[in-house]
C-alpha cells in the first residue's frame, strides 16, 4: 500500500518542496574558519601590544637610589606559585578564628564606649553616656521649639485643642435632679 499518494496521482503542491536555498555545510564552515582566524589576530595583538609597552613602560621607569639596597624576600616552599611575599609581614586582615565571640567582643565595647562615665580631655573634647546626651538634645530642641513659637506664630510644635463639651440637653438635666 503506498503512502504518498500525491506522486501518484500528479496533484503535488508546488510550494511544498525541499527547499535548496538553505545553508549548506560548507558555509558554516567558513563562518567558524573566519571567526577562528580573528580569534587568533586578535589574540597575537593583544600579546604583541602587551610585549611592546611592557617594554615601553620599562624604559620609562625611574630608577631607584643606589643607596638603597634591593630586599630580596626568601620564597616560601608552600607558596612556589606567587610573586616574592614576606610571610612575617603579610598584610592584614587575616582571616576571623572566632567571627562571633569577635562580634560580642565588638558590641560589648561599643556598649562600654557608649555608656561610660562623662569625662572631657585637654583638648577639650567632652564625652557624655548616650542617654544623657539625648536628654541634653531633648531639652535643647523643646527650649529652641519654644523660642521659635514666640517669635514666628505656627513655628511651634501643632498642640491639639481640647474638643469643645457637649451642650446639655434639656432631658438630661431632670433627670439628674431626680
Amino acid at each position: 500500500m503506498a503512502t504518498n499518494h500525491s506522486q501518484e496521482h500528479g496533484d503535488s503542491n508546488p510550494s511544498v518542496r525541499f527547499d535548496k536555498s538553505d545553508l549548506s555545510a560548507r558555509g558554516i564552515l567558513v563562518f567558524f574558519t573566519v571567526m577562528i582566524v580573528f580569534f587568533v589576530a586578535m589574540s597575537l595583538t593583544a600579546l604583541g601590544l602587551w610585549v611592546g609597552l611592557s617594554k615601553v613602560a620599562g624604559k620609562h621607569d625611574p630608577e631607584g637610589s643606589p643607596l638603597v639596597k634591593d630586599v630580596v624576600t626568601p620564597r616560601s616552599q608552600v607558596m612556589m606559585n606567587t610573586a616574592n611575599v614576606n610571610l612575617q609581614k603579610f598584610p592584614e586582615p587575616r582571616l576571623q578564628h572566632d567571627d562571633a565571640g569577635d562580634m560580642e567582643r565588638f558590641q560589648l565595647q561599643q556598649a562600654a564606649e557608649l555608656t561610660a562615665e562623662p569625662w572631657q580631655d585637654q583638648q577639650g573634647k567632652v564625652h557624655l553616656p548616650i542617654d544623657q546626651a539625648m536628654q541634653l538634645t531633648l531639652g535643647r530642641l523643646n527650649a529652641r521649639q519654644a523660642v521659635a513659637a514666640e517669635n514666628y506664630p505656627g513655628a511651634g510644635p501643632a498642640k491639639a485643642e481640647p474638643a469643645p463639651a457637649e451642650p446639655e440637653t434639656a432631658e438630661a438635666a431632670p433627670a439628674e435632679q431626680k
